[in-house]
């Protein structure tokens, strides 16, 4: 039976999971409201976010160095009253520089949570594929929470209480961890786990490597470009059709992110009893084919086709985690998270980029989409080279 400060660890990790991907999503729903009560130009609005989005990726590294150093836990504490406050000051923003600012500050306490969170979960239980899978849950819960809510409190409030009031229930949660910690609910010190002991053999690691930064880079470009075109790209197909408005969209958004969260789990459950190479590749292979359909598609099934992209791409996650765990030295396990989210994130400015100037020249986003198919389709091949796993500990 799992102990009490196991118990507390695992709600604490899924909420700063949930937490921090709603932080990194609102802003993409708030802008159309802001669009409108600004009077400025969503390729304007939404570069403000570049910065922020720079930061997740960037903070990764010290994040994770800190919290190899020091302590996960800790540092998930001071996320969640970084974001907190962050989220207020952007609803109190009254220009684009000071919401640029705390936008951007907003991401570099985002950059806490994966390689603190995600090392704090490997190693809190031997089902490892199952820990992963259940906290992934709530990354897809928090993207669908920050838009159903931030939609919501956008058409019936404004979009200042969109960034607050979450704001708000962060900072508590961050009191409430602290003193969890405090009163030694949950441990200060890290913890490590055992069964990732084996690595690979100095001669693999050059491959290893190359292929591993290419596909988080390819895996998490397709994560980035999906969350944040998928609100303009329904409003701007889909809304004549279906007369969305921001709060439909958001709802629409939610339901995708929502749904597709709990294939984490499923994924997770493989991933404990099957390949982690094989569903990892061919997870890959699969969204490579439907971004292919998805590209041009302008009636109602593309909702269900996100659906099914955004839950793949959420599924082969708890594979590459293990994977990653499985190459990794144990004592620098966050600092290879870090690695890994300074680049799934770092992504995050250049797709902004890339979704302004898409939109901007074409009112559209079909070469992005085609683009991310080409990508997921190649690493198929290159996922089915990585070594096989000695150890019986974990399945390749």
């Amino acid at each position: 039976m799992p102990t009490t400060q196991t118990k507390l660890s695992t709600f604490y990790a899924a909420i700063g999971h949930l937490f921090m991907h709603m932080f990194a999503a609102i802003y993409f729903v708030i802008v159309l409201g802001i669009e409108s009560a600004w009077q400025f130009s969503y390729a304007e609005l939404i570069e403000l976010w570049f910065i922020g989005s720079l930061l997740i990726g960037l903070g990764s590294i010290p994040s994770g160095w800190l919290s190899d150093r020091w302590s996960r836990s800790g540092m998930i504490a001071i996320m969640f009253l970084g974001l907190g406050v962050a989220s207020i000051f952007c609803g109190l923003s009254d220009t684009k520089f000071l919401l640029m600012i705390n936008l951007s500050i907003l991401g570099l306490f985002c950059s806490i949570y994966h390689p603190a969170g995600i090392s704090w979960v490997v190693n809190m239980t031997d089902n490892t594929g199952r820990a992963l899978g259940f906290n992934n849950i709530f990354g897809g819960v928090g993207i669908g929470l920050g838009a159903l809510s931030s939609g919501y409190l956008v058409n019936n409030y404004s979009w200042q209480a969109a960034f607050i009031l979450p704001g708000i229930l962060s900072v508590l949660l961050g009191i409430a961890l602290t003193w969890h910690i405090y009163t030694n609910k949950i441990s200060l010190q890290n913890k490590q786990s055992i069964k990732f002991s084996e690595n690979p053999q100095r001669g693999d690691y050059i491959k290893i490597i190359i292929i591993m930064l290419i596909s988080i880079t390819c895996v998490g470009f397709t994560f980035q470009i999906l969350q944040t075109s998928l609100p303009k790209v329904i409003d701007i197909r889909l809304t004549d059709l279906l007369s969305l408005d921001p709060a439909k969209i958001g709802l629409v958004i939610s339901s995708i992110y929502v749904i597709s969260g709990l294939m984490n789990y499923v994924g997770g459950i493989a991933a404990d009893r099957y390949s982690v190479k094989f569903i990892y590749a061919y997870g890959m292979l699969v969204q490579g084919i439907l971004l292919f359909a998805f590209a041009g598609m302008d009636h109602a099934f593309l909702i269900v086709l996100a659906l099914v992209i955004v839950a793949f791409n959420s599924s082969i996650l708890p594979a590459e985690n293990i994977l990653l765990a499985r190459f990794a030295p144990a004592e620098y396990q966050s600092m290879v998270y870090g690695i890994k989210f300074i680049l799934s994130f770092s992504l995050g400015p250049l797709v902004v980029f890339l979704v302004s100037r898409s939109y901007a020249l074409t009112g559209e986003f079909y070469y992005l989409y085609l683009t991310s198919g080409v990508f997921m389709s190649l690493l198929f091949f290159m996922i089915l080279s990585l070594p096989a796993q000695k150890s019986t500990a974990v399945s390749a």
